[in-house]
């Protein structure tokens, strides 16, 4: 094979190559020149092509393949694809546009000539499956079980206006949360279907099952008082504290009073008689809320008949299987009208409620909320090592000035609360309460009134507070002990930094189980929307965390 020509051979004025063949010096071509050239080659590529087409048209074939074959009677591959999947569908390559055309439109409206629309300024109809990725992306939520509704944009694509007018306009909540938005419209569909909805604490939850129980009692003839006597609720709502119980009853009551419908609302919770119970119970209902222990006792007494109830709530479910209510939950659930639509709120996916929703709930539509906005709260955790009680009591001390009332003070021993009470008292100027289990149904509830009225600026609570209870704007949460479990660490930090707000958790440790400061420090780590998380020096240094272990391995 003959070198190629040299550099200096191709630049000279006339020289010969390698070959022996004249090189000529390179000639610079004007535009219409090098027009007419690709004029020729286009010319003599038509005329190639057309001579090939001939060919391909003959009558006689040798060894015809699928290559000859007219368009339509080819082999056509089958792929399992959807058409939503193909990312290429309807797109226009940046290069196809002239950029003279391109210049004409105003800066801003560059990137919608190329994207579309946000969802923001379309209408629901106009919605692409592009656009419902998006959305659900940006309120993270996930949303299974076959056909399943959109979420909702605003309240007003609920198409009830009694409805949305009485939650906008007198209850103030302008904008839907993200459990609200995916759950509503696939409950108050005419298809009945169950729910499974797994949001965390305070994410609006009990307003996502309120609104459907509304809706759907309003569809119906209004019931004379004889028959909710005698036919007991249309919706039963079970929840696993007395105090969420009755947070659920005053939020039923305001709703239906803001909607100004004809329905009633009563719970049933212990620390009151069946005595009582009866006489209320005498007066009818459409709604009842319930916990599982109390419900029981009831129906053993005769108190309410649960034959004509339509829908059920279970909300806090893995609650509920923490506290050992598994067994009476099953029990309710196997006595109750298999017709009804069912509704499971969790917090949490555990083998308990995992168990219960495989039995009890039928093809329903799982919707997912997590890692959010408007779902993750914006608690900053700080994380103290600090040992003794009274060392515990003046960091408090210094704390205390620096954040608003309410806060909450988590304990884990009735005799701990009484010595802080005690402290309070003599050295501070702060209103206390308590709560714990050892009081009464009356006290527990004029303790809370204490605190959302004002009237103290404290509450040392056990773990009986730490999930189902509501109290605004709690501004900072202190573990003066621990808790057992790393969950009810979750749930008790959760009463701060609830509906958009920001708020504070502050962690006393001694030298506790090596496992569960780890599992705290991983928490942190992962949960730091603030980023002013601060975990204490000496136990990470302590039990080497944030450090690469290496482990020696033998042969």
């Amino acid at each position: 094979m003959a070198r190629p020509p040299n550099i200096n051979q191709l630049l000279a004025a006339t020289d010969k190559s390698a070959n022996g063949v004249e090189l000529e010096k390179p000639k610079f071509l004007t535009k219409t020149q090098r027009q007419r050239i690709l004029l020729n080659k286009s010319e003599r590529h038509n005329t190639i092509t057309e001579v090939v087409k001939q060919k391909n048209n003959a009558p006689e074939v040798i060894g015809n393949t699928s290559g000859n074959l007219p368009q339509d009677e080819r082999p056509k591959l089958d792929y399992d694809t959807s058409k939503q999947e193909d990312s290429l569908s309807n797109y226009e390559p940046i290069v196809s546009i002239r950029a003279k055309d391109l210049m004409k439109k105003p800066r801003d409206s560059i990137e919608q000539f190329y994207m579309g629309k946000h969802w923001t300024e379309k209408s629901r109809e106009e919605m692409s499956d592009r656009d419902w990725r998006i959305f659900k992306e940006d309120f993270g939520i996930a949303i299974k079980g076959g056909s399943v509704e959109n979420p909702l944009r605003t309240w007003y694509e609920l198409k009830n206006e009694e409805v949305v007018g009485a939650i906008v306009k007198n209850l103030k909540y302008e904008e839907p949360t993200p459990i609200q938005r995916a759950a509503v419209p696939n409950v108050c569909n005419k298809r009945v279907r169950d729910l499974l909805g797994v949001a965390s604490t305070g994410s609006g939850k009990t307003l996502a099952f309120l609104i459907p129980i509304l809706v759907k009692i309003g569809r119906l003839p209004v019931r004379p008082l004889v028959l909710k006597k005698m036919d007991g609720p249309l919706a039963l709502i079970l929840a696993p504290t007395r105090e969420l119980a009755q947070q659920i009853e005053k939020e039923a009551g305001e709703l239906i009073e803001a909607c100004g419908k004809n329905c009633d609302v009563i719970s049933i919770v212990g620390g009151h008689s069946i005595e009582e119970i009866s006489l209320r119970m005498s007066q009818g209902t459409d709604i009842l809320v319930a916990t599982p222990g109390r419900l029981i006792d009831c129906l053993e007494n005769h108190v309410l008949t649960l034959a004509k109830v339509e829908t059920l709530v279970l909300d806090e479910a893995d609650r509920m299987i923490d506290m050992g209510f598994e067994e009476q939950v099953t029990s309710i659930l196997r006595n109750l009208n298999q017709k009804r639509q069912t509704m499971m709120f969790t917090a949490s996916m555990t083998p308990g409620t995992e168990k219960i929703a495989a039995g009890y709930l039928k093809n329903p539509v799982r919707v997912t909320v997590s890692g959010s906005q408007g779902s993750t709260p914006m608690i900053r955790q700080i994380i103290e090592h600090i040992g003794s009680e009274e060392q515990r009591f003046q960091r408090i001390i210094e704390f205390l000035p620096q954040y608003r009332p309410p806060i909450i003070i988590f304990i884990n021993y009735k005799t701990t609360a009484d010595w802080l009470v005690k402290k309070f008292h003599q050295e501070t100027q702060y209103g206390v309460t308590v709560l714990h289990g050892s009081k009464s149904q009356e006290q527990r509830e004029h303790s809370l009134q204490l605190l959302r009225k004002g009237k103290v600026q404290i509450m040392i609570a056990t773990n009986v507070a730490a999930r189902g209870l509501d109290v605004p704007d709690v501004s900072l949460v202190i573990n003066f002990q621990i808790s057992k479990t790393f969950e009810d660490y979750v749930h008790r930090i959760g009463r701060t930094g609830r509906a958009g707000n920001e708020g504070t958790a502050i962690t006393f440790l001694d030298d506790e189980d090596p496992e569960l400061v780890r599992e705290l420090y991983k928490f942190l780590q992962e949960n730091n929307p603030t980023g002013e998380n601060n975990f204490a020096p000496r136990l990470k240094e302590k039990y080497r965390l944030g450090k690469r272990r290496i482990e020696e391995i033998l042969y």
